[in-house]
């Protein structure tokens, strides 16, 4: 990560001298554990971007998708069981937030369930509670619809 390499090289430049001073004195310093800290991990786990124009960075993302999938598993617990669409979105809500409790990072989440950014994830999300909404609103597990073809599809229907 290039940006650890720059981290790194401002951090070796700024601490340099009180590392060779602690080191030869023998005096106890914080430098070392300064250094430690300002890992190229911690640097790389920094997302600047989500390369996806009008998609912002989500500074918390792992927290918000890990609430968003409970208010999810929450909300479909209002849905009968018959529903073919509650088992569909329980099943992946839970893989899901599995992956985020079980990984600590972005980076991985975005690794192991591989479907995008962690941004659209959130998205997705907020997109399937709104989709449950109208699933308990409109109950198409009931039966009590009739959906007719529209007209010109009835043709290629009779053929």
């Amino acid at each position: 990560c290039n940006l650890a390499k720059a981290a790194a090289a401002t951090v070796a430049a700024m601490f340099s001298r009180r590392l060779i001073t602690a080191l030869t004195s023998g005096r106890p310093s914080t430098t070392p554990k300064m250094i430690a800290f300002l890992t190229t991990r911690n640097f790389c786990s920094i997302k600047e971007s989500t390369g996806i124009a009008g998609l912002r960075v989500v500074e918390n993302a792992r927290e918000v998708l890990i609430g968003l999938y409970q208010k999810t598993l929450e909300d479909a617990e209002a849905l009968p069981n018959s529903a073919g669409y509650k088992d569909y979105v329980t099943k992946l809500s839970k893989y899901r937030l599995s992956v985020c409790e079980k990984n600590s990072t972005v980076n991985e989440i975005e690794k192991e369930i591989s479907t995008g950014e962690i941004e659209e994830l959130i998205q997705e999300a907020e997109d399937e509670l709104k989709v449950l909404e109208m699933m308990k609103e409109w109950k198409p597990w009931d039966g009590g619809h009739s959906w007719e073809l529209p007209l010109k599809w009835k043709e290629f229907d009779s053929r």
